[in-house]
C-alpha cells in the first residue's frame, strides 16, 4: 500500500495543479475576452474582409515579418459558425497551450520516466499569467500559440524509433513552422539538427546512410527558402535599424525578455531586473553549448537533443525579437505578448536540472526551481488585464451607439487602432461590413 501511494502520489498532485490552473487559464479567457477585433487583428483578418480565404490563400498570407499558415485555418471553418466572434481566437490558442503543457508533460515521462512532485513546474511554465496579452490583448493563434504546441510536437517527433518516420515528422512540422507566425526559427533548428545526423554518419558515430540525413538537410533548406518567395520586407517596428547604436541593449533587451517571465507584472525596469535577465540569459546560452558539446560526442542520450531544440528555438526568438524591438526601448522587453515563445526555454532548463545530480541536492534544486516560478504563475496581473477587457468593452458600447471612431476613441481612450494609420487598414469600411451583417461586435445587433 505505501508503495502504491508513493506512485499515484506525483501524477496526482501534477494533475490537480494542471486542472487547477487550466481551470483558471479558461475562465479568465471567458471572462475578460471581448468580441470586438484590436490592434493588428484588423490587419491579419484582411483574408476574411477581402474574401480571399481558399486554404493555400490563408496559409500563405503575410503579418508584418512572419506568416500566418496554420494559424487562421481554423478561423475559416470557425468564423462562420460564430458570426466572426472574436473571442474564437482567444480560446484557440488558450486550447493550444494547454493541449502543449499536456504533451509536455508526455515528452518528460519518455525522456524520464514516471512523474514526479517537481513535474508540477511543466503546468506553471506553461499556464503562468506572464503571457495574459497573448491570450486577452490581441489573439493570433499563428503569433506564439500554435507554434508553442507545435514544438512540442516535434520535439515528440525527434523521439519516434523509426528513423525515416522520425526524418518525416521532422520536416512537416518544420514546414508549417516557418510558416507559422515566429516559428519560423525552428528552421535554424532543424537545419542544425540534420547537419549534426550527417555529421554523426560522416564520422561513423551513428550507422545511418549519409544520403538519408544529407536529404533531409537539403528538404529543410529549401521549405526555408520557399518563405521568402513573394515576401515583403515588414519590420514589427517603425524605428528598426540594424545595427542600433547601442550594442550593450541587445544584450540587456535578450536579459530582459527571460527576467519577465519569471517576475510577476507587471515589470519594472531596474538594475536589478537587467541583472536578473543576464543571468538566466547567460545560463540558458551555458546550459545549450553544454547539450551541444555531447551532442557532437554521440547522438545519446535524447535529452541533449530535445534540450538544445528547445532552448536553441526560444534563444532564436530572443534574439531576433531584441535586433527587431529594442530600438522602442528597453520596457518593451516586458511586452506580455513575448513569453509564450520562451516557455520552450525554461522548459529546456527544467529538463537539464532533472538530468542531474546536484551533488545529492537534486529534489531541493528541483524546490527551488519551483518556488521560483511560483509568483509570475500565480499572480494574476489584474490591472493590466482589466486595461485591455473594459478599454475593449466600453469602445464597443460607446461604437455600438455612436457608430464614430474618432468620438469613441476620445471617449474611452483606448483607441482599436492607432487613429492616424485607421484609414489605411479601412477600418470604417470594416467596421461597416460587420454591422451589415451582423457580425462580430454586432453579432447579437437587432435585425433592422
Amino acid at each position: 500500500m505505501n508503495d502504491s501511494r508513493f506512485h499515484i502520489g506525483p501524477p496526482l498532485a501534477v494533475a490537480a495543479i494542471a486542472a487547477a490552473l487550466g481551470t483558471r487559464f479558461f475562465l479568465m479567457i471567458r471572462k475578460y475576452s471581448v468580441n470586438i477585433f484590436f490592434m493588428d487583428q484588423w490587419d491579419f483578418l484582411n483574408a476574411f474582409f477581402q474574401r480571399k480565404t481558399s486554404v493555400l490563400n490563408l496559409f500563405r498570407w503575410q503579418h508584418g515579418p512572419h506568416r500566418e499558415g496554420v494559424g487562421l485555418l481554423p478561423d475559416k471553418f470557425l468564423y462562420p459558425l460564430t458570426h466572426w466572434d472574436a473571442r474564437v481566437d482567444s480560446y484557440l490558442i488558450g486550447s493550444a497551450i494547454f493541449i502543449a503543457m499536456l504533451l509536455a508533460l508526455r515528452l518528460k515521462y519518455k525522456l524520464f520516466g514516471s512523474l514526479s512532485y517537481s513535474d508540477v513546474a511543466i503546468p506553471l511554465i506553461f499556464l503562468t499569467m506572464a503571457q495574459h496579452e497573448t491570450l486577452l490583448g490581441t489573439p493570433n493563434p499563428a503569433h506564439s500559440g500554435f507554434p508553442l504546441l507545435m514544438i512540442i510536437i516535434y520535439c515528440l517527433a525527434l523521439l519516434v524509433d523509426k528513423r525515416l518516420l522520425r526524418y518525416a515528422l521532422v520536416l512537416f512540422l518544420n514546414l508549417l513552422l516557418i510558416y507559422t507566425g515566429f516559428g519560423i526559427f525552428m528552421a535554424a533548428v532543424t537545419i542544425g539538427f540534420f547537419s549534426l545526423e550527417c555529421y554523426w554518419s560522416a564520422r561513423q558515430i551513428k550507422s545511418v546512410p549519409l544520403s538519408q540525413p544529407l536529404i533531409g538537410l537539403v528538404l529543410a533548406a529549401t521549405s526555408l527558402a520557399s518563405f521568402f518567395v513573394n515576401l515583403h520586407f515588414w519590420p514589427a517596428a517603425d524605428c528598426f535599424e540594424l545595427p542600433h547604436n547601442h550594442a550593450l541593449h541587445y544584450f540587456q533587451f535578450t536579459g530582459l525578455l527571460f527576467s519577465a517571465f519569471v517576475v510577476p507584472r507587471p515589470p519594472a525596469l531596474s538594475t536589478a531586473m537587467i541583472d536578473l535577465g543576464a543571468g538566466i540569459l547567460l545560463l540558458m546560452v551555458a546550459v545549450l553549448v553544454w547539450h551541444l558539446l555531447f551532442l557532437f560526442k554521440a547522438p545519446l542520450p535524447e535529452t541533449h537533443l530535445i534540450g538544445g531544440v528547445l532552448i536553441g528555438f526560444s534563444l532564436l526568438f530572443a534574439v531576433n525579437n531584441a535586433v527587431g524591438r529594442q530600438c522602442l526601448g528597453l520596457e518593451q522587453a516586458f511586452s506580455s505578448r513575448y513569453s509564450t515563445l520562451l516557455i520552450p526555454a525554461f522548459l529546456g532548463i527544467y529538463f537539464f536540472l532533472l538530468s542531474q545530480s546536484w551533488f545529492g541536492m537534486r529534489n531541493l534544486v528541483l524546490a527551488i526551481w519551483v518556488i521560483l516560478l511560483l509568483p509570475s504563475s500565480l499572480v494574476i496581473p489584474a490591472v493590466e488585464i482589466n486595461w485591455y477587457s473594459a478599454g475593449k468593452r466600453q469602445w464597443a458600447d460607446c461604437y455600438r451607439r455612436t457608430e464614430e471612431i474618432h468620438n469613441c476613441d476620445e471617449e474611452t481612450h483606448f483607441p482599436i487602432y492607432p487613429p492616424s494609420l485607421a484609414a489605411t487598414t479601412h477600418l470604417q469600411d470594416k467596421l461597416d461590413y460587420l454591422k451589415q451583417n451582423r457580425l462580430s461586435l454586432f453579432k447579437h445587433a437587432a435585425p433592422k
